[in-house]
């Protein structure tokens, strides 16, 4: 019976993960980008669930915005956040995306660039695909994000890993749309966030010569 039971909680995140990757598949039949991008993952890290609130910044055209807010369901939310509302990219896109996808639980949020206008101390958890290197001002960013945060709130950071520039000074590495983890990493504990998980070879694709590390955060607990 104890091996049941450990092998049952073994097997239901594997579950939960499989089958967010044959929502991701159904979302986005044609978008192989998507399908490689290990979501199943990120929501486990996210540690969100049906009825959960979470945002996803620096959305862009709100692919990922679309997945969670089917994740959580129509019990919980999803608060889409750029600062581009542009033609051609950004929350105009994101919200014909979700129109095409019939999302009824999404909010789109018009944040700037020092402040995602988060509601504070209401989400479960805050998502950032490919965006953090785009942050010039991140400090003031993390420290918006960890206001918005419940008390054990994670923050989820998936981004492109240096080839050329690991070495060099920050904006450096901006400049080609990549940051380190250890740079990322020493930023996310000035913020007073606590480190759950750090993947540095989360995406690795040697084919392409790309590369995307991820790190789980948590807002510390009361």
């Amino acid at each position: 019976m104890r091996r049941l039971f450990l092998l049952t909680c073994f097997l239901l995140p594997l579950c939960a993960q499989d089958s967010v990757q044959q929502l991701v598949e159904s979302l986005y039949p044609k978008n192989d980008r998507l399908k490689e991008i290990r979501m199943g993952d990120i929501v486990r890290q996210l540690a969100i669930h049906q009825g959960s609130q979470v945002a996803d910044v620096g959305c862009g055209a709100g692919e990922f915005s679309v997945i969670l807010s089917h994740v959580v369901e129509a019990a919980g939310k999803v608060y889409c956040e750029d600062i581009v509302n542009e033609k051609d990219w950004g929350l105009r896109l994101a919200k014909a995306n979700f129109k095409k996808q019939h999302v009824k639980n999404a909010v789109v949020i018009h944040g700037a660039e020092d402040n995602p206008k988060l509601p504070q101390g209401t989400l479960d958890a805050v998502l950032i695909v490919n965006a953090y290197h785009e942050m010039p001002q991140y400090q003031s960013m993390l420290q918006h994000i960890k206001e918005s945060l419940k008390p054990g709130g994670r923050l989820v950071i998936l981004d492109n890993t240096p080839l050329r520039t690991a070495k060099r000074p920050r904006e450096k590495q901006t400049d080609n749309h990549v940051l380190s983890s250890d740079l990322a990493a020493g930023e996310l504990e000035a913020a007073g966030f606590h480190i759950l998980n750090r993947e540095d070879a989360f995406i690795d694709n040697p084919d392409s010569e790309s590369a995307h590390w991820l790190i789980a955060v948590e807002r510390p607990p009361l």
